[in-house]
């Protein structure tokens, strides 16, 4: 980045930053607001149980609901970008790339997405669509972040994070509400949502419809949504409720590859839950559909003798998954026991590139349990000790595709000396399982310009092991001056291994002649052309800081920042292809007449590496250049009321540089630069809210 550019944003914060202050010191426009962003007091994502913050056995980020709306992101990875040690790219149309602490890649299967404790999972490919889900922003209560390994708990795709998603339910928020936004580059979004309640009985109901490109027609980019959510939830007494929801989304659109466009013209999800709870037993039953229909112009080439070796043709493909959970928590003695026990069933089936009906069954059984130490010695020995609770939990998970099972161990220590500070000492285990898409995948070819030279590719590898993570933890959370300033400080050493990836070397793959040219014999694929486990793996080092500061109850500003720096295990040296340093920083204030100001400052250090790609085949990684970015938001709303109607209008500006900061830029993908220069301009949209 150019130092007049630096200077410039510095320059537009400070002028943003003086005028509500001054705003706040005219004695005749008192602010009042309610208290931005207090404290979280529980969460209930670390332990599988509610839990003060203050005694989480892991690392946790939490954005509430004012968080989102103050953000003014729309889409779950741009809101992500609040969180530490998070690493969010959007890196193409419909395609982000979200990692924690560890080398993520395109297809971001290390972090795990739960939806009120739900997997959305598409087992298909092994990792969450994370630009299209069946809610809104607007549904969203608040989001917990588990920053670190997560398997002892939720299993494989828990592997170095876990977002979980925490929606309203049929008896919170407001009776109705709608929102509904535009601006530039065509984007248009509607939402609405109501419930009604009667007796013990409460319903609800949204929809969602997004639309982009409406006015700019380009064809490189381009996504339409349309989601809706039911839910219901009745009373069973003071100690019961049965709880029953559906919901879906449409979506279509182009995702561009490094192979070519893909036209999506049917991505569906459906899913039904039915969930029981009786005092700290819980039971549900989840079952998930998705289907989608590619449209591809995707060649593979030999670049070598400038040819088309074959096509991908379109394709159909569908997954069923049914999940039934049991969970069960009890107090015995000086513990607090947390089991449970998971059944999944994954079932793939479609046309011309996926052998029709295959499955796989999924078993895990957990078992955590929570020391209270203080009370132990309170009690055998009379000692007046600060509350410290060692928590302890173990998984076993098995699946059917592979044949392979693991063990997860976690371990952590907290102790609290007082309300104000915490100390946390922990250790965990996670690991993640061959997706079917790497492990059972048989890919169909066409003609290329060689004519039908190959029949079949098969690239997958049945015997393709776990890859692992170990991870030890040191934390520290603070409180001080009556919750004026608040500091989170985290250390995390990780051992990676077994990272599966696509090897192709054309040195050891098998050729054949045709013509005077030599060409990969890609029809019996062999030790150079499929998925492999890399022995090697790496390890290193994360720190994550955030900092809150409340100077009056009135305002609030916030800094966080992430570090991570990796080394090669065969070499133990740094690696110079990794992510070093990325922050977020703001402001929120408001006034008295219901105007509210909102700041978001994003930054990322420049650096180089691969990304392997879910799609390519010849060319499975790219050399990637992440520029050194500042991207700065604003957001301002004017809340009132007419009626018993509270009303909330304003714009929200995005990438107020004007510069292009391109999130991915590289020759592997000639779409990308075109496509992240538009949107990472500076742009305008305005909106409107309203709820009863």
């Amino acid at each position: 980045m150019r130092h007049s550019e630096i200077t410039m944003g510095l320059g537009l914060v400070g002028i943003l930053l003086v005028a509500p202050a001054t705003l706040a010191q005219d004695d005749d426009q008192e602010l009042e607001v309610e208290l931005f962003f207090a404290p979280a007091e529980t969460v209930t994502s670390a332990a599988r149980h509610s839990q003060p913050l203050m005694e989480s056995p892991s690392a946790v980020t939490v954005l509430t609901r004012e968080d989102i709306e103050a953000s003014g992101a729309r889409s779950l990875p741009e809101v992500l970008r609040l969180v530490p040690g998070m690493d969010i790219y959007m890196l193409k149309p419909m395609w982000y790339s979200v990692g924690v602490r560890s080398r993520t890649t395109e297809a971001s299967d290390t972090v795990q997405l739960l939806i009120d404790g739900r997997d959305v999972t598409m087992e298909f490919f092994g990792f969450p669509i994370w630009a299209v889900y069946p809610f809104s922003m607007d549904d969203v209560e608040r989001i917990e972040v588990i920053r670190g390994p997560g398997s002892a708990l939720y299993g494989s795709n828990a592997f170095s994070g876990t977002v979980h998603v925490i929606t309203r339910q049929p008896d919170e928020g407001p009776m109705a509400s709608f929102s509904t936004r535009g601006g530039e580059q065509g984007q248009t979004e509607i939402s609405g949502r109501g419930r009604y309640t009667v007796g013990p009985l409460d319903l609800a109901a949204s929809i969602n419809f997004t639309k982009e490109d409406l006015w700019t027609n380009r064809d490189t980019s381009g996504k339409d949504l349309v989601r809706g959510h039911l839910g219901a939830k009745i009373d069973l007494g003071s100690r019961a409720n049965l709880a029953v929801e559906a919901g879906s989304f449409y979506g279509s659109g182009v995702l561009v590859t490094d192979l070519g466009p893909v036209t999506i013209d049917n991505a569906v999800n459906a899913f039904g839950r039915t969930r029981f709870s009786y005092d700290d037993l819980e039971v549900q039953v989840v079952f998930d559909h998705y289907e989608f229909d590619l449209e591809l112009d995707m060649k593979l080439f030999y670049p070598e003798a400038g040819i088309t070796l074959a096509r991908i043709p379109s394709f159909k493909a569908k997954t069923d998954k049914l999940t039934l959970q049991a969970q069960h928590g009890i107090n015995l003695f000086y513990n607090q026991l947390i089991y449970g026990a998971e059944y999944t069933f994954n079932r793939f089936f479609g046309e011309a590139v996926i052998p029709n009906d295959q499955h796989e069954h999924r078993f895990g059984i957990y078992l955590q349990d929570e020391i209270d130490f203080r009370a132990i010695f309170e009690d055998l020995a009379d000692a007046d000790l600060p509350p410290i609770i060692l928590t302890a939990g173990l998984r076993f998970d098995f699946n059917s595709m592979t044949g392979n099972y693991e063990l997860s161990p976690r371990a952590a220590l907290v102790c609290t000396p007082s309300d104000q500070h915490s100390f946390r000492f922990g250790y965990s285990h996670a690991f993640l399982k061959p997706t079917f898409l790497e492990s059972s995948l048989k890919i169909k070819l066409i003609e290329g310009d060689l004519g039908n030279v190959f029949d079949q590719l098969s690239p997958a590898n049945p015997d393709l092991d776990n890859q692992r993570i170990d991870s030890i933890e040191l934390g520290y959370a603070g409180n001080f001056f009556d919750d004026k300033l608040i500091l989170r400080i985290d250390l995390a050493y990780n051992w990676n291994r077994n990272q599966v990836w696509f090897k192709y070397d054309p040195d050891i793959i098998g050729t054949r002649q045709v013509g005077p040219i030599s060409v990969p014999d890609i029809s019996k694929p062999g030790p150079g052309f499929r998925y492999e486990n890399d022995q090697s793996g790496h390890h290193g080092h994360n720190l994550e800081v955030q900092v809150i500061i409340r100077p009056t109850e009135f305002s609030r500003f916030f800094f966080q920042a992430g570090y991570r720096q990796v080394f090669d295990s065969e070499t133990g040296i740094f690696s110079n292809r990794e992510p070093v340093f990325r922050f977020s920083s703001g402001i929120d204030l408001s006034s008295r007449h219901g105007l509210t100001l909102s700041i978001r400052g994003y930054y990322t250090d420049s650096f180089w590496r691969d990304l392997p790609s879910a799609i390519s085949i010849l060319e499975p990684s790219s050399n990637i250049r992440i520029p050194t970015t500042f991207l700065l938001n604003a957001r301002i709303a004017w809340k009132f009321s007419i009626g018993s109607t509270d009303l909330s209008t304003g714009i929200e500006a995005f990438n107020l540089l004007d510069s292009v900061h391109w999130e991915l830029a590289g020759q592997a993908s000639p779409n990308g630069p075109d496509f992240s220069a538009e949107r990472l301009s500076r742009r305008f949209v305005l909106f409107l809210q309203g709820q009863l």
